[in-house]
């Protein structure tokens, strides 16, 4: 096992074509990206006045009080301006225009909410967060309402904060937005590593060799596959400590969090991997043309160069995208439940994709 593990990061660190656009490239990309489109792409957002007018089309005297003490509670914190209209149909013009942020009708039993939004993504987001609080107390309320009508006497939805100011205690960066995309673009990209595992021992006639070997077929796969993890280890260290060193990139806001991160980058990457390995598997010709283009289209529609290009319904269903989502919400915010479901998954993966691909090798026959 340990020879393998030498001999494929030798094989590794001797190929300049893989230090190139599997370490350097990253790195040079985090600095060239981040400085160029600093001035276009920023980091963080001011959000500014979020102005939303409304409608109530519901006859309803819970809904109506419920949806009074929402507009008031945010009125009153003055992050969100209300302003009630009896012509609907201009509001919903003046949000096509920007002139307004959001139409918004609040009607039907049960509660329905009609948004005609802007084109500003970030105040649509605000929108979308602020809307979607006062839904999920609403249903509890109902819920209350139905079972228990006395567990309603002390409570007032006056007291429910539906816009919290939160303090990041950093200003983040376009460098540290491609600090964290370009790492996820290497990990992801490392399913070509993965494809490539037995090209070599196809240009060097040596694939027949290991078929007829005597020693078990699967061994032979496994120990090939997880001889790539000390690359793995090696890219996302390189690009990650590159940044931080060279680039005043900042990741996580603690060791632990940066930890996690590196954790959950080369998690990623052994899971392209082995992926990787199944397509090297069952394809003769060059990985690279397949793979490639497929690999592109994903990370730019994925946000991995521009987080300003983003397909709504498209766009957060990219591999890279959820990466970069989970990998951000660490470093940001501090939340690991969807870094967590993202390291399950790819773990479950790898591991299938493993035995499908030990499985392919086992049964693969001589090559003429």
């Amino acid at each position: 096992m340990f020879n393998i593990i030498i001999k494929e990061t030798k094989e590794f660190i001797r190929e300049k074509s893989y230090l190139f656009f599997f370490i350097m490239f990253p790195v040079i990309l985090v600095f060239l990206l981040g400085n160029l489109l600093d001035e276009t792409d920023i980091a963080e957002s001011t959000i500014g006045m979020v102005q939303i007018d409304y409608q109530i089309d519901t006859q309803d005297p819970f809904q109506i009080a419920a949806i009074d003490s929402f507009v008031n509670g945010n009125t009153e914190q003055g992050m969100i301006s209300f302003h009630k209209t009896e012509d609907f149909a201009q509001s919903i013009q003046l949000a096509g225009e920007d002139e307004i942020t959001a139409a918004v009708m609040f009607g039907g039993t049960p509660l329905q909410i009609q948004v005609y939004e802007g084109t500003d993504r970030v105040k649509n987001r605000t929108v979308e967060a602020v809307l979607n609080g006062f839904i999920q107390i609403n249903k509890t309320v109902s819920a209350v309402l139905k079972t228990s009508p006395e567990g309603l006497s002390e409570f007032k939805l006056e007291d429910a904060d539906y816009t919290v100011d939160k303090n990041l205690n950093e200003k983040r960066s376009m460098i540290d937005y491609y600090a964290v995309t370009m790492v996820v673009m290497i990990s992801f990209m490392s399913i070509l590593v993965g494809s490539n595992a037995f090209i070599g021992e196809r240009q060097n006639k040596t694939i027949n060799r290991l078929i007829i070997a005597p020693q078990n077929r699967v061994s032979m796969f496994l120990q090939k596959i997880c001889g790539m993890a000390p690359q793995a280890l090696l890219q996302v260290a390189i690009i990650m400590i590159t940044s931080v060193v060279v680039f005043k990139a900042s990741y996580g806001a603690t060791v632990e969090s940066n930890l996690y991160l590196f954790f959950l980058f080369f998690v990623i990457t052994f899971c392209m991997v082995s992926l990787g390995a199944i397509i090297g598997l069952l394809i003769k010709i060059n990985p690279f043309i397949v793979i490639m283009p497929v690999l592109w289209i994903m990370m730019f529609f994925g946000g991995t160069y521009s987080k300003e290009l983003d397909i709504k319904g498209f766009s957060e269903f990219m591999p890279n995208n959820i990466f970069q989502r989970a990998a951000f919400d660490v470093a940001i915010f501090g939340r690991y439940e969807m870094a967590n479901s993202v390291i399950l998954i790819c773990a479950v993966t790898t591991i299938v994709a493993l035995i499908v691909g030990a499985f392919l090798f086992n049964h693969k026959e001589e090559e003429r």
